[in-house]
């Protein structure tokens, strides 16, 4: 695997995102979206995404204005500014399969809100948060209003048309986000290909915290990921 630091430019700021690819995939076809925090970063899932590319599965994964090496202010960004955001990555991702969209808290609920444009395969959702519809343009200073279940929520409406396969990672320890909002993902999948929910009992909202130091429980996680991403090609031949 090779990992590739980069940089793109999203109405104004600049965000540093890192590719990591094979031999198999030079182009990635699994997006990661970090969740809401000082401490969010794009390197936080890297012990999954280096997983993956050791099957082969190239992927991308960045930092919204705000958070980590990207510019930007994080309490002026938005989730209308982070949707978008996250749609400038996709853009960024290969041609040549149907992608799978990772995200956590936050991030889960912008993954699902950008299913109508972006048509993933396979969406990956580790404790998923939800916000009102009228949260999209409130800065995050202090505005936004927590996750909850709200019925008009743009990621349950992304998810009313997908067609893919849906794997929930939930935490039973979740200080942040109420088992009922993930009952409002299932409810809204009722067209998906599959829909699973895998718990894991000890972990609290920062699953990728956790996990890590979990063998058992991510060895179980991986294996429950890589079912749903695409057969990756054989490397082509060394002449």
């Amino acid at each position: 695997m090779r990992h590739e630091d980069f940089a793109f430019d999203v109405d104004g700021e600049r965000l540093a995102a890192t590719r990591t690819v094979t031999a198999e995939q030079p182009e990635p076809s699994i997006l990661a979206l970090h969740g809401f925090g000082t401490t969010s970063t794009r390197h936080r899932i890297s012990y999954l995404l280096d997983a993956f590319a050791e099957h082969g599965h190239a992927s991308l994964t960045f930092e919204f204005s705000g958070n980590g090496d990207s510019t930007g202010v994080l309490t002026d960004a938005t989730l209308r500014r982070r949707r978008n955001e996250a749609l400038a990555a996709a853009d960024r991702l290969g041609r040549a399969v149907a992608p799978v969209l990772l995200g956590t808290s936050m991030g889960a609920h912008l993954a699902a809100s950008i299913v109508p444009e972006v048509r993933p395969r396979a969406l990956v959702l580790f404790c998923p948060a939800a916000y009102p519809e009228h949260a999209a343009d409130l800065p995050f200073d202090g505005s936004l209003p927590k996750p909850g279940n709200y019925p008009d929520s743009p990621a349950y409406a992304g998810l009313r048309d997908f067609d893919g396969d849906l794997l929930i990672i939930g935490a039973g320890q979740d200080q942040v986000v109420h088992p009922a909002v993930i009952d409002g993902y299932l409810d809204s999948a009722g067209r998906a290909r599959s829909a699973e929910v895998l718990w894991l009992k000890d972990s609290d909202h920062f699953v990728h915290r956790w996990l890590p130091g979990q063998q058992a429980r991510l060895a179980e996680v991986q294996g429950a990921i890589l079912r749903l991403l695409p057969t990756a090609p054989a490397a082509p031949p060394r002449s």
